[in-house]
């Protein structure tokens, strides 16, 4: 196995175990060497077992300087939302996704397909993206293009060639840095191992073989806008608390059986939807004081101070409901689908219904298994009624343990986590 390799799984194990290693910023490097023809496909056939290596296509240095010009002139379009959001250079914090937004809608105006690198915003001008998609997928050669800006302050150019139904896919990479000038950052063009074009409109490619979830190599991409409010719904009830370490959305539960939730898992996230900003875990370790925790449960959930009290443990003597921080020991290492909503049903008592998907990248599936949400909007905010998922056809459903499950057997590994 090559140094580059075992570095990343380095940072998959560490990712895992909760011990998160800091982030990179993507190396700058120009890919011209390769094996492969830039003639889409006329090189040897490769040994199976090079399925699992990167396929790199060597580029003229003519077409490496007009594609970094195209994409630094689309790059200034970007620079008076990144210099309004006060953002200096690419070591300063990430940027709020209005200010990304800002940037897409600015640098789409000239009818450019450009998306978010985020999941939170709709494929700008992206017609002309699904009219090729579509080609391809009937087996036609086509060729199509956009961009994507994350909140890193990168710009991406994506090129889309495909011919004999194989995928050629080209990218440049471009960073705002000092006074917001672009600088180009990675040139690279390869044959994918494998490409979808799925019928809820994701673009799924594979960059080479998976050889397992560690090392998945899958790229995902929304074509097709997601209706507006499904979008609100989704970002508004059903994200924030997503399926990392609770299991509101894991579960079969509703009114009559809410003791199959575990609202203690379920406070952190329940407490920053409420109050716009993380809770302070460091002051709660020893529990979360009684009025606190039914403050913020009961915001969402219409359940009785004494229901809540049996389901969540209430220590009487001690006046807190127990709670425990997320640790590398007390959850279930396991990659984390995210929540999409894709249709909503409107019920005859004013509830909601939303129909979610979850989209598991490593997985290489837009959707690995399906669940239904039920709400009720009240003033401002809105409470859960309910949650069924579909066991039948599921790729994948999340494990769930309980936190308290996992202290009987390394409550003497508490200390070293402090």
């Amino acid at each position: 196995m090559n140094t580059k390799r075992t570095g990343i799984m380095l940072l998959i194990l560490l990712s895992l175990s909760g011990c998160a290693a800091p982030e990179q910023e993507e190396s700058t490097y120009i890919a011209e060497s390769s094996d492969h023809k830039d003639d889409f496909g006329s090189g040897e056939e490769q040994d199976e077992n090079e399925d699992y290596e990167l396929k790199n296509i060597k580029m003229k240095p003519e077409e490496v300087e007009e594609l970094s010009k195209s994409v630094l002139e689309v790059a200034e379009k970007c620079q008076a939302a990144y210099r309004k959001a006060g953002k200096n250079d690419a070591s300063d914090i990430a940027l709020q996704e209005e200010t990304v937004h800002q940037m897409i809608e600015d640098a789409a105006k000239g009818g450019l397909s450009i998306t978010c690198g985020g999941t939170d915003y709709n494929m700008q001008n992206y017609e002309k993206v699904d009219q090729e998609l579509n080609k391809a997928k009937k087996g036609k050669n086509a060729e199509t293009e956009f961009y994507e800006i994350n909140t890193s302050g990168i710009l991406r150019y994506i090129r889309l060639q495909f011919k004999k139904q194989k995928l050629y896919v080209t990218s440049v990479s471009a960073i705002l840095n000092d006074n917001a000038k672009a600088q180009i950052q990675q040139v690279e063009k390869i044959q994918a191992y494998d490409w979808e074009y799925t019928q809820k409109g994701w673009l799924i490619w594979e960059k080479a073989l998976s050889r397992n979830q560690e090392m998945d190599m899958h790229v995902f991409y929304r074509v097709l806008p997601l209706d507006a409010k499904c979008r609100e719904l989704g970002n508004k009830c059903i994200i924030p608390v997503s399926y990392f370490c609770n299991n509101l959305f894991l579960t079969d539960w509703d009114v009559n059986s809410m003791g199959n939730l575990e609202f203690n898992d379920l406070y952190e996230f329940l407490y920053q939807m409420k109050y716009g900003e993380k809770m302070d875990e460091e002051i709660y370790e020893g529990g979360i004081p009684k009025i606190e925790f039914e403050e913020v449960v009961q915001s969402f959930f219409d359940i009785s101070t004494e229901q809540l009290e049996t389901f969540a443990r209430y220590d009487k003597e001690r006046g807190v409901y127990p709670w425990e921080s997320i640790k590398c020991w007390n959850r279930i290492p396991q990659f984390q689908p995210f929540p999409e909503v894709v249709n909503y049903i409107e019920n005859e008592d004013g509830s909601l219904t939303l129909l979610v998907e979850a989209v598991f990248t490593e997985g290489g599936k837009d959707c690995s298994f399906k669940h239904e949400v039920t709400i009720k909007e009240q003033g401002e905010g809105w409470i859960y009624l309910g949650n069924m998922t579909e066991k039948d056809e599921s790729y994948r459903i999340l494990q769930y343990r309980p936190r308290r499950a996992f202290y009987n057997t390394n409550k003497e590994r508490t200390d070293l986590d402090q």
